[in-house]
Parts: structure tokens; sequence; C-alpha cells
């Protein structure tokens, strides 16, 4: 399943690699090491929002285990992003001068 959830801790000093997130909903989704380490997680990502698949914890950490993030190349995104903004400027701009685009 996939979820988007706020980080609320993350632990990463040395031998000690884990931690939460918590979804809008007050469920919460455990992070462990693997995620924290593959994903260069730190305290600067607390408070952020996040993309996450997650499975049911049957350990009993959290509601969830979050097994990858879900990363948007946001350079690519980005350039997605404005360039879909200028299309519909450019069509609006026809529409209002009676010049058909199709």
């Amino acid at each position: 399943m996939i979820i988007e959830a706020y980080f609320t801790r993350i632990v990463s000093t040395g031998e000690k690699m884990y931690g939460f997130a918590e979804t809008e909903d007050g469920k919460v989704i455990y992070i462990p090491a693997r995620c924290v380490d593959e994903f260069d997680l730190s305290e600067e990502d607390v408070g952020t929002k996040n993309k996450l698949a997650v499975i049911e914890d049957s350990d009993g950490r959290g509601n969830l285990v979050c097994t990858t993030l879900l990363v948007e190349d946001s350079a690519l995104q980005q350039a997605y992003d404005m360039l879909k903004d200028e299309v519909e400027r450019l069509q609006e701009l026809l529409t209002a001068n009676g010049i058909s685009y199709e």
C-alpha cells in the first residue's frame, strides 16, 4: 500500500538507525534501519511529508512498516509542472484571442 506520512523521528547515529512517521489519520509507521540508510534520512527530514510503500507491522512497533520511500525525480517533475503551466497559459491566450489551436 502506498501512503503519505510525515516523518516524526529519525535516528541515524552509527549503530542505531530507525525512524517513525505518522499519517494524517494517526497511524504510526516504523521506518527500519535499511530505509534510513538507503535514503540517507536524518533529523533534518523530520516534519517532511513523504510517500511511503508500507505493509502491516507484525512486530508491533507501529501500525505499519515502511518498505521503501517513493522519491520523485524533483528536477524532472519541476520541469514537467512548469511546462504544463506554460501550455495552459498559452491555451488561455489563444482562446482569449479567438485562435483555434486544435
